[in-house]
């Protein structure tokens, strides 16, 4: 082996050696940052945090207890769910729902006025999250509006209204019933929801 020969694996080994030691130091800092890095997303749920990791007021609850007189007597509905609960804030639409599944089986009931009821108290649990008119986003720029356009409420007092809601008839089709529940609100800081009430609705 001559001496050109020599100084050239020479440069080589330090040159693996250099390669080694340089991806050894990327792979540790990437190691690093893997642990503190959380990529922004949108989830369904309807809950957005700030990058101060304050929550984002997204959502409403409310209980309805709809019944009918007879007697003199309060009758309240039953059915599998209330249907197209729509919720309005300072006139502004917050979004249309179902209320939760009730187990029918669990009661005992008659027949009043075109409606299952009975004398047990009937509640309608009503989760309401604000809800967008595209659920599914492909794009930077359609995220980039949904940012954009979010109906936030910032803390203090709103106007909540019950405008309607649909109820099931023993034939099976729906009655819409307008309550005129009309209530004001808080919301308070770095709250993800508000409870609205608990309201007995007379159904005429």
């Amino acid at each position: 082996m001559n001496v050109r020969d020599h100084i050239t694996i020479n440069n080589v080994t330090k040159m693996k050696k250099v390669a080694i030691i340089f991806f050894g130091i990327v792979f540790i800092l990437l190691g690093c940052n893997r642990e503190d890095y959380s990529p922004y997303s949108y989830s369904n749920e309807a809950t957005i945090y700030s990058e101060t990791n304050n929550t984002m007021f997204r959502e409403l609850l409310v209980i309805l207890k709809p019944y009918i007189e007879f007697n003199d007597q309060k009758k309240y509905i039953i059915t599998d769910i209330i249907s197209n609960v729509v919720i309005k804030i300072n006139d502004k639409d917050w979004g249309k729902f179902n209320s939760l599944n009730v187990d029918t089986s669990l009661f005992i009931y008659e027949i009043y006025n075109d409606y299952y009821a009975t004398d047990d108290i009937i509640k309608y649990s009503v989760i309401a999250p604000y809800q967008t008119s595209k659920d599914t986003l492909t794009t930077a720029g359609e995220y980039s509006d949904l940012l954009n356009n979010f109906f936030t409420l910032e803390p203090g007092f709103y106007i909540c209204e019950i405008e309607s809601f649909e109820i099931k008839l023993i034939n099976g089709n729906k009655q819409m019933i307008k309550p005129f529940i009309v209530i004001p609100i808080e919301i308070k800081q770095n709250t993800r929801s508000s409870f609205i009430g608990e309201f007995d609705i007379l159904v005429n």
